[in-house]
């Protein structure tokens, strides 16, 4: 692995302007879209409402992106890039706007719900676009360098999000914070007018509803190593992440403090932004094999939760794991986009999404339930081991192996 010095450097992607301008219009929304959870907790609260309502808050959101992602990636294939992603943004903010206005005026919350599940089908419209869009706005041999800075800045908001909640929350109202979600998806339309439409990438007569995504189920199994990298994915969210993330808070809690749970999301997120970075910025003669080593990461906080570690090494265990999400996501994303011709491109984006997140919510659900079995230890260590096997069979398949895109 060698760091590359012909490779375009990040200060030169943003001298041109159609990626600055995108970038720009992803950068805002996602920092927007990172403060939601925490601020529809507060808000919500303060307000009166319960769990059981902030919870199907949360599940109105989810729901629809699962659902109906794979036509957002058909449609993404099938019309212009950017008129469609300055839709899915402007219904989007409206969304989040008339949330908030529902919510203060007492009105009643169904409607609240209703603009949520608004947002999730107007969100899984617009992100195959999103991801679709790249590849007209920056040449193929900038790819990796562009997806590295997306990817950080995913990892940087996910930082600002929750920094910008308790802003609001200090000033006097969280719900503040779902004002400027709604307020940074209209300006991030607002920036893409101009840049290139991202034309059509099939026929009009092409590929229509289901056919559409037979396509799109073909040319992604022309690549057998996304295949399996997508079921490994939805297998380590299911039994890795999703455990993690509902028992950690408590144990954390209960062993040390609720800051220092804070502290360790903010810590993945400090990883996954430099994890981003450094992959973007290396050449890699086999970058998927890389890839799916780095997974290995993810097992470390169940396995040090589990054993009782203290503070110090579950840190140490969170960077490396937030690194290994932002080197991944960067070095699979950007084999893809090389890898897939573009008339396919949404469409392999959508499945490969779908596939990989379609089993959180069960994870969530089920996760304290068997705990309530089990106990959380068990729980912890069969997600640090299954990490192991999970990279044990992707690294089994030699043309994942020996993949050089």
């Amino acid at each position: 692995m060698t760091v590359t010095t012909g490779q375009v450097r990040y200060r030169a992607l943003f001298a041109a302007g159609p990626f600055r301008r995108f970038f720009a219009s992803r950068a805002i929304s996602l920092v927007g879209d990172a403060a939601i959870p925490t601020a529809l907790a507060l808000a919500m609260t303060e307000l009166g409402y319960s769990p059981a309502w902030l919870g199907g808050m949360l599940a109105a959101a989810i729901l629809p992106k699962v659902v109906f992602l794979v036509f957002g990636g058909i449609a993404a294939d099938r019309t212009a890039k950017r008129p469609l992603m300055v839709a899915s943004s402007i219904v989007c903010g409206s969304a989040q706007l008339i949330t908030v206005i529902v919510l203060v005026s007492g009105a009643d919350l169904w409607w609240a719900l209703l603009c949520q599940a608004t947002y999730g089908i107007s969100v899984a419209a617009g992100y195959p676009a999103t991801f679709g869009y790249l590849p007209h706005c920056v040449p193929a041999q900038h790819l990796g360098p562009a997806n590295a800075l997306i990817s950080a800045w995913t990892g940087a908001a996910a930082l600002l999000g929750p920094v910008v909640t308790a802003v609001c929350f200090a000033l006097g109202d969280a719900a503040w914070a779902l004002v400027l979600d709604g307020l940074s998806f209209l300006l991030g339309a607002a920036l893409l007018w101009g840049l290139p439409r991202g034309a059509a990438t099939v026929e009009k007569g092409e590929g229509q509803g289901a056919s559409a995504m037979r396509e799109g189920w073909r040319a992604m199994r022309r690549l057998p190593w996304l295949l399996r990298m997508t079921l490994v994915d939805s297998t380590i969210l299911l039994l890795v992440s999703a455990p993690f993330m509902v028992l950690g808070p408590g144990l954390v809690t209960e062993r040390m403090s609720a800051a220092s749970w804070t502290l360790l999301m903010l810590l993945f997120a400090a990883g996954e932004l430099l994890g981003s970075l450094f992959s973007g910025r290396v050449a890699l003669p086999r970058p998927v094999f890389t890839a799916a080593l780095s997974l290995l990461a993810m097992g470390l906080p169940p396995l040090f939760l589990a054993l009782g570690s203290g503070l110090a090494p579950l840190a140490a265990a969170q960077v490396l794991a937030g690194a290994s999400v932002g080197a991944y996501s960067v070095l699979v994303t950007t084999a893809v986009q090389r890898s897939v011709p573009r008339e396919h491109l949404s469409k392999v984006g959508a499945l490969a999404s779908v596939g990989s997140f379609a089993f959180l919510p069960v994870g969530y659900v089920l996760a304290p339930l068997i705990a309530s079995w089990t106990g959380p230890t068990p729980l912890l260590w069969a997600a640090a081991l299954w990490t192991a096997a999970s990279v044990a069979v992707l690294v089994a398949d030699r043309r994942l192996r020996e993949f050089r895109g």
